[in-house]
């Protein structure tokens, strides 16, 4: 056992198990101080990948930021996730099985940064021995993406009191291997150029990949195409999933307060400015993009501006289960 998971143990043991005013607040401050020491070690490791990006040849910028996003998201919702959960900490009692699945979570997360380590030490060798860099890179962003999956579960069951299931029943049918993965919007992120999906009953190639950082966040949008049709998955900020289509909208500039559409008055939720990473049948680019969102009950209308070029889209927000993924 690390120092870190030593730390997180002793956190764990003063968790107290009954409520009452003070012993729930003393639970929050628990797993603030936890989230603070998991955070503070992996922002060591965010340290260690930022040397190793700028010591990186050209032609691995991209890939490097790609798994610098992947970490700095972590540590950001380490950092900032909420801490008046509704379900885990205001429960009636709170037992001895209910801390010990907390624990699990947060070991879990804590074992996995001496791993991360390792991993992006490897990814540091690899400079030298470009062959091996390929495997390294895909290794490190699978672990960054388990490590984001397992806060998910945690945030999950500090906000619903449910523990997910770990085992399969035994009248659980193995075919369920078969189906396409339930993707959550941290996954979603991860889709590459080429995989495809199903939405709608219509099948789309993913074509194309903008990645925006802003401040510590990051969210996406999608370039879906079959032969006959084309949209646009935009994948947060936050959890928010929406299929969008291009409008032709003139917006002045800066973005107004509300926008009108089709009858629609949308207001404006968010704005600013972004860095992104452009990918598509023409390599990757990086640049900046002027963004404004804009929100009516569950649709969605962006504006966004690249350079000289300006582009509008108007969708709706849906849920994952709508979706269907399917990596290649």
């Amino acid at each position: 056992m690390d120092i870190l998971q030593q730390r997180i143990l002793e956190i764990a043991l003063q968790i107290p198990e009954y409520v009452g005013y003070q012993q729930k607040d003393r639970r929050r401050e628990m797993d603030r101080h936890t989230r603070r020491q998991l955070a503070q070690k992996y922002g060591e490791l965010d340290t260690l990948l930022a040397r190793i990006q700028k010591k990186a040849p050209l032609e691995r910028v991209v890939a490097l930021e790609t798994l610098d996003q992947k970490l700095q998201r972590l540590i950001a919702r380490l950092n900032t996730a909420p801490t008046g959960y509704a379900g885990w900490f205001d429960a009636a009692q709170i037992g001895v099985a209910d801390i010990d699945a907390l624990t699990q979570f947060d070991a879990a997360l804590a074992g996995g940064a001496p791993k991360l380590q390792a991993a992006i030490e490897r990814v540091a060798a690899a400079l030298k021995v470009p062959e091996d860099m390929e495997n390294a890179l895909d290794a490190t962003a699978e672990l960054l993406d388990d490590l984001n999956a397992q806060f998910d579960q945690r945030e999950q069951f500090l906000a619903t009191g449910k523990k997910p299931s770990l085992t399969i029943g035994s009248d659980a049918s193995p075919l369920g291997a078969l189906e396409a993965k339930k993707v959550a919007p941290p996954e979603l992120a991860n889709l590459k150029l080429k995989d495809a999906l199903t939405f709608a009953a219509t099948d789309y190639l993913v074509t194309g990949k903008i990645t925006y950082s802003r401040a510590g966040e990051s969210f996406w949008a999608f370039l879906l195409q079959d032969s006959g049709a084309r949209r646009w998955l935009r994948v947060g900020p936050g959890s928010e999933i929406a299929v969008c289509q291009e409008i032709e909208l003139s917006a002045p500039s800066p973005a107004p307060a509300t926008l009108s559409y089709e009858g629609r008055t949308y207001t404006r939720a968010d704005a600013g400015q972004a860095t992104v990473i452009v990918e598509g049948a023409g390599g990757s680019q990086r640049g900046t993009a002027n963004y404004a969102r804009y929100i009516a009950d569950d649709a969605r209308l962006w504006v966004e501006a690249f350079g000289r070029e300006t582009r509008a889209m108007e969708g709706q927000t849906i849920g994952t289960n709508e979706l269907r993924v399917y990596r290649r």
